[in-house]
């Protein structure tokens, strides 16, 4: 929302135009998802005289596309890494093992003498 001062006809009345006040930031901080609202938080203006709504927005488009492009490749890289890991898996052959069968050192029951039971 835009507020027109008929007290100040210098103003512009175009939105772009609008300088883009602390209390416009921080409504729009808080409207916006958890997940981009702290990064959105910390953005501070270099000079002294707040920047126009069209500054801020190209601000943002930017913002969204580092976000969005260093996202993708992230995503590329990792769906590669799971591909190679499936290739590696299926290729593989399996790891020969050698099992040793222990044979007990015990006696069997009829070894020890045990006839079991008779009633």
């Amino acid at each position: 929302m835009v507020y027109y001062d008929p007290d100040n006809a210098q103003l512009p009345t175009d939105p772009d135009e609008v300088q883009c006040t602390r209390p416009m930031w921080r409504k729009f901080v808080r409207s916006a998802p958890s997940s981009y609202a702290n990064s959105l938080a910390v953005i501070d203006w270099k000079s002294e005289e707040a920047p126009k709504v069209d500054e801020v927005a190209g601000r943002l488009r930017q913002y969204e596309e580092s976000l969005s492009s260093s996202l993708v490749s992230a995503v590329e890289k990792l769906s590669q890494d799971v591909r190679q890991l499936k290739e590696d898996i299926s290729y593989s052959p399996p790891a020969q093992t050698r099992i040793a069968a222990v044979r007990s050192k015990r006696l069997s029951a009829p070894e020890r003498g045990y006839r079991g039971y008779t009633p």
